[in-house]
C-alpha cells in the first residue's frame, strides 16, 4: 500500500478521534447522556460514549468516501446511454472496463455476454469486500454500548457497596439506592441507547450507499446488454456461429451414414429373398 493510501485510510479515524475529544472537553458528551435520561454522567460512561462517537464518525466518513465514486460512475453511465462511443476503454469506470472487455472478447471470438456477466460478478464481490470494515464498525457500535452499560453498572455496584458500609439501617439502604443505584442505572442504559441510535444511523447510510453502488453496476450492465442485443448474431455470438457450423457438418455425416445403412439393408433383403426363392435344377445328359 502506498503512502497516500495509508494517509487516506487513516483520515477517517483521526478526524473521528479529534472531533470526539473536542465534544468530550466541551461537555457535549455529558449533555448527550443527560438528554437520554441519565441524571449523572460518570467518567466511565463518558469515555465509552466518546469511543462510540469515534467509531460512528469513522464509519460514516468511510462510507461517505464512496459518494464521489458513485457520482463519477453515474456520469459515465449516463454518457454511455447517450452514446457508447463517448466511453473510453482506458477509463477506470464500470462502463469503461466493460467496453474494454467487450472489445477484447469480440476480437478473440469469445462470448461477449458471458464475459460481461463475469465482470459484473467481480464488481459485486469487490463492493462487498470494500465495505467489510464498515460493516464491522457498525456492528461494533451496539457492542460498545453494552460494554459501557456493563462498566457503568459495575461502578454502580461498587459505589452502592461502599455506601452501605456494613450498615443494616433501612434508611441508609434507601438513601444509597437513591444516590448511587438509580442515577448510575439511568446512565448505564443511556450509553446503550446512544450506541443503538448511532448504529441505526450508520446502518442507514451504509444501506443507501450499497444500494446506489448496486444500481450503478446494474445500469452499466444494462447499457451493454442493450448494445449486444442490437448487434447482428454473427458479431454478438461468434461462438454460437462456430457451433452451428459444427452441428451442420455432423448432421451431414449422419445423413450419409443413414443412407449407407439403408443401402446395406436393401442389399441384405434382396439376398435373403434370393436365397428363400425355390430353386429348379435341370439334369443334362452329355453324349
Amino acid at each position: 500500500m502506498s503512502r497516500y493510501d495509508w494517509r487516506h485510510s487513516l483520515f477517517a479515524p483521526v478526524v473521528g478521534l479529534i472531533v470526539s475529544a473536542v465534544l468530550l472537553v466541551a461537555g457535549v458528551v455529558e449533555a448527550l447522556l443527560v438528554s437520554v435520561g441519565a441524571t449523572t454522567a460518570p467518567a466511565a460512561a463518558e469515555l465509552v460514549v466518546t469511543l462510540i462517537i469515534v467509531v460512528f464518525l469513522t464509519a460514516v466518513l468511510r462510507i461517505a468516501r464512496a459518494a464521489p465514486d458513485i457520482r463519477r460512475e453515474n456520469a459515465a453511465t449516463a454518457r454511455a446511454v447517450a452514446n457508447v462511443q463517448t466511453v473510453k476503454p482506458t477509463e477506470d469506470t464500470l462502463v469503461g472496463r466493460r467496453l474494454r472487455l467487450f472489445k477484447e472478447a469480440a476480437e478473440a471470438g469469445n462470448d461477449c455476454e458471458a464475459v460481461l456477466s463475469a465482470r459484473s460478478a467481480l464488481d459485486e464481490t469487490e463492493m462487498a469486500n470494500k465495505h467489510h470494515l464498515d460493516h464491522a464498525l457498525i456492528w461494533a457500535l451496539p457492542v460498545f454500548g453494552f460494554i459501557g452499560t456493563a462498566l457503568t453498572m459495575g461502578a454502580m455496584v461498587n459505589s452502592f457497596s461502599n455506601a452501605l458500609d456494613n450498615q443494616a439501617d433501612p434508611g441508609v439502604l434507601i438513601a444509597a439506592l437513591k444516590q448511587h443505584v438509580l442515577p448510575e442505572l439511568a446512565s448505564a442504559f443511556g450509553v446503550t441507547l446512544i450506541a443503538l441510535f448511532l448504529s441505526v444511523l450508520a446502518f442507514g447510510a451504509m444501506a443507501l450507499v450499497e444500494r446506489a453502488e448496486r444500481a450503478g453496476v446494474a445500469a452499466a450492465d444494462e447499457v451493454f446488454l442493450i448494445y449486444i442485443a442490437r448487434l447482428p448474431a454473427k458479431e454478438s455470438a461468434p461462438a454460437m456461429h462456430g457451433l452451428t457450423q459444427e452441428l451442420a457438418q455432423s448432421r451431414g455425416r449422419t445423413e450419409e451414414l443413414v443412407k449407407g445403412l439403408d443401402a446395406l439393408r436393401t442389399a441384405v433383403e434382396r439376398l435373403s429373398a434370393v436365397e428363400s426363392r425355390p430353386q429348379k435344377y435341370t439334369l443334362v445328359r452329355e453324349p
